[in-house]
């Protein structure tokens, strides 16, 4: 006589791009319910990373995603909560792996932002613009998305609510009050999400080492404007790409100074051309132009915004710094100015491109010589606490950051009078179990490794 099999009902949280990590974030939540534990898949996000030095075989990290290859067809659908690349970029060489019907959920200016990555492969994917005002049902998930503050419009976490319990994912988020685009972070959400009962509560800690609240984004035109004010050549600003918000306030400067501004790199001139029609980015036409017709106009008349402020090798400011740019050089009297913050393990890149920069003429503001170039869209410890204190949640699980930053998160929460039992440290791919009556341990670990792509050739396939 065969005995059935006894019930293991789970649901398994899994970070593929690994926990204490700051880039290629994929999350798995996979639900296991039933004798014979039939699996029902969530993805969250899908983005790259970089290698830290110059590989020849590569210059994108992706995640692994061969763990998801038995179970693709137990994937019920995607979500992207913003559109920066480390969010959204492994699309292209994710999507032919797991399925390129599993259908995406996220925002408007995120959902554009994924569609213009994957036409550059000639790919494209079932993509859907969440509703913010409803709970969407994928299987045993029911999903609420809420709007929140970061250095991207149209930001989102989201709480999912689950048999075994609800889990609120708190992906890359600050509390701005001030937004320059967009709308204020829904703390009345997020308040009701908390009073309706959280299990687990997984929060960005990137910043958990700050005290206090991280500065407004608005804050930045004023020291963009001081950067520009006395410059008497060309200004070659360059920050992420998909900072929408950055390349808007230093617009405004550009057009208050007379400077007609310059797009190079692949990059910046997709993402602003999408922010333009979706009404994010705002210049009279007049002001954009081609390179060739800025050369006739007096140095400091013209200002480039640049893709590649993080070193990467064939961006468009790595090309001008090795002088192997087609179009664009640099001249004495020129400015570079970097408002970005590094991506741990971009350090030496983007110091050895500050150093090609300057031997070429160039003046260059960066962060270890100005402080205020740049706003983190990070949550420091003040809204960390608030974040926590709005879910109340029953665990707490810090991502997004290294593990110096998961301890720190955690210490942050004890006085908050969370127990220490009640704060997981995942690292690398241990993973997380909650179990039936909200208890939560750690799991048998997957195996997690990372796919170096050479993305040129991938586009020329």
């Amino acid at each position: 006589m065969r005995l059935p099999k006894q019930r293991s009902d789970k649901l398994r949280i899994i970070s593929l791009g690994g926990f204490g990590k700051v880039t290629q974030n994929m999350f798995v939540y996979e639900l296991s319910t039933g004798r014979y534990h039939q699996k029902d898949i969530l993805l969250v996000d899908c983005g790259i990373g970089f290698p830290t030095e110059n590989d020849p075989r590569g210059d994108l990290l992706v995640p692994d995603v061969s763990y998801l290859t038995p179970f693709k067809k137990r994937i019920l659908g995607m979500v992207i909560t913003h559109g920066h690349e480390d969010h959204l970029g492994a699309l292209p060489f994710v999507l032919p792996q797991i399925g390129r019907e599993i259908p995406i959920f996220t925002s408007r200016l995120t959902a554009a932002l994924a569609e213009e990555k994957l036409a550059e492969f000639n790919l494209r994917a079932r993509i859907h613009l969440v509703d913010f005002k409803q709970r969407l049902n994928l299987g045993p998930f029911q999903l609420e998305f809420v709007r929140v503050t970061h250095s991207i419009p149209d930001t989102l976490n989201l709480a999912i609510h689950t048999p075994l319990g609800t889990v609120y994912h708190a992906s890359d988020f600050k509390f701005d009050w001030m937004p320059l685009m967009g709308q204020q972070t829904d703390v009345g959400r997020i308040a009701s999400i908390g009073n309706q009962g959280v299990d687990c509560l997984l929060s960005d800690c990137l910043r958990s080492e700050k005290r206090g609240y991280t500065l407004p984004e608005i804050r930045i035109e004023d020291s963009l404007e001081r950067e520009m004010r006395d410059c008497r050549g060309r200004v070659f600003i360059t920050t992420m790409s998909s900072n929408v918000a950055r390349w808007q306030m230093a617009a405004n400067v550009c057009l208050k100074y007379g400077r007609r501004i310059v797009l190079a790199g692949y990059s910046i001139t997709k993402i602003i051309e999408i922010a333009e029609q979706l009404g994010y980015f705002k210049v009279p036409r007049q002001f954009l132009m081609e390179v060739k017709a800025a050369k006739k106009l007096p140095a400091n008349k013209v200002a480039v915004f640049v893709a590649g402020s993080q070193g990467q090798p064939h961006s468009a400011l790595a090309r001008i710094a090795a002088g192997t740019h087609r179009e664009l050089k640099i001249n004495a009297g020129d400015k570079v100015i970097f408002s970005t913050d590094y991506i741990p393990g971009n350090e030496l890149a983007i110091h050895k491109l500050i150093d090609d920069l300057s031997r070429l003429g160039a003046t260059v503001s960066y962060s270890e010589i100005l402080d205020d170039l740049h706003v983190s869209g990070h949550a420091s410890q003040a809204e960390l606490s608030l974040m926590m204190g709005l879910v109340r949640p029953r665990w707490l699980v810090p991502i997004g950051g290294e593990f110096r930053q998961l301890k720190q998160y955690s210490l942050l929460a004890q006085k908050m009078d969370f127990d220490e039992k009640q704060i997981v440290l995942a690292d690398g791919g241990e993973v997380i179990e909650i179990l039936p009556g909200g208890e939560l341990r750690k799991g048998q670990p997957v195996q997690i490794r990372h796919r170096l792509v050479d993305s040129q050739r991938q586009k020329g396939r």
